[in-house]
Parts: C-alpha cells; sequence; structure tokens
C-alpha cells in the first residue's frame, strides 16, 4: 500500500484500501482483494465481513465482493456541499460550448470526476461522478497534466503507460 501517513491506523486503512479496490475494480473475490492488499485470507475475510455487517461492501451471490449502497449516501454528502458552488459555473460552461462540462480533480495519478453538467444535445459526453480515469486518457487528466510542473507531470506520465516484460 502507498502513501503510509505516520501514526495512521494500518486497519483504517486496509479497509478503505479495499473499497478503493472495488471502486476500480469492480466485483472481486476475496482471494483477489486478499493478494492486492497482500493480507492474509482470513484476515482480509474479518474486514470485508465489518465492511458488510456496516453496509459499505455487499457479498453477491457467486460469493464475490462489491462495493456496498450505504456508500451513496456519503457520495451524495460531498455532492451537496459541492454542487451549490460549481453547479452554475459548469451550466453556464456548457451552455457556452455547447457541449458537457466536467469538473475533476487530480488524485494521485489519476483524474476522479466530481461534477458535471450535461450537454443538451442527444448525442453527448456523459462520466460518471466518481469515476476515475488516468490522466493521459481524458481531456480534462490532460488539461491538469499541462498545468503541472514538469517532473510532476513526468512522474504521473510515468506511471500511466503500460509497462511492457
Amino acid at each position: 500500500m502507498e502513501n503510509k501517513v505516520s501514526g495512521s491506523v494500518q486497519s483504517v486503512e486496509r479497509a478503505f484500501h479495499l473499497l478503493e479496490l472495488l471502486a476500480d475494480n469492480g466485483d472481486s473475490t476475496l482471494t483477489e482483494l486478499s493478494a492486492a492488499i497482500d493480507v492474509p485470507t482470513p484476515t482480509t475475510h474479518r474486514f470485508l465481513k465489518t465492511l458488510v455487517s456496516l453496509g459499505y461492501v455487499r457479498q453477491l451471490p457467486d460469493r464475490r465482493y462489491g462495493l456496498g449502497m450505504k456508500l451513496t449516501r456519503l457520495a451524495g454528502r460531498v455532492d451537496s456541499q459541492l454542487a451549490p458552488i460549481v453547479a452554475p459555473h459548469l451550466d453556464t460552461l456548457a451552455r457556452e460550448i455547447g457541449e458537457s462540462a466536467n469538473l475533476a480533480v487530480l488524485e494521485g495519478h489519476m483524474v476522479v470526476y466530481i461534477a458535471q453538467s450535461p450537454s443538451r444535445h442527444a448525442m453527448r459526453m456523459f462520466t460518471e461522478v466518481g469515476h476515475r480515469a488516468y490522466t493521459h486518457l481524458t481531456g480534462v487528466g490532460k488539461a491538469i497534466l499541462a498545468d503541472l510542473p514538469d517532473e510532476q507531470m513526468a512522474r504521473i506520465a510515468g506511471r500511466d503507460r503500460p509497462q511492457h516484460h
């Protein structure tokens, strides 16, 4: 796990890492999740069992795990705080350019969409709020990269490139 913080609680870090893996990779098996966080399967199972009991993770009939609906409450709270601030600006921009307008932030080496005002055209681009993408694959990601210091841009762009073995 990257981004270890001094004085942090390891079990909380691992629980959130599991949630991020499920968000990035979709429904996953216990074995896949355990390997990804490099924790023994019984320990990972206890983490998942706790997250399932709290409603943040769900176990599917095929025994895979996926994100739980309780996360939408948390995401909705962030959206309700942000929307009144950014919505008028995104709506104006979308009207002026005649296309969808997105707001995204850089998180690590990826962009995360945090708001959108869709175009009024029948054929339009729609990106789900919360969607994560590699910076070089999106217009908003390229715009963010263009405004970064050279060394940070190079570090992020280098991580986005597929590794050939």
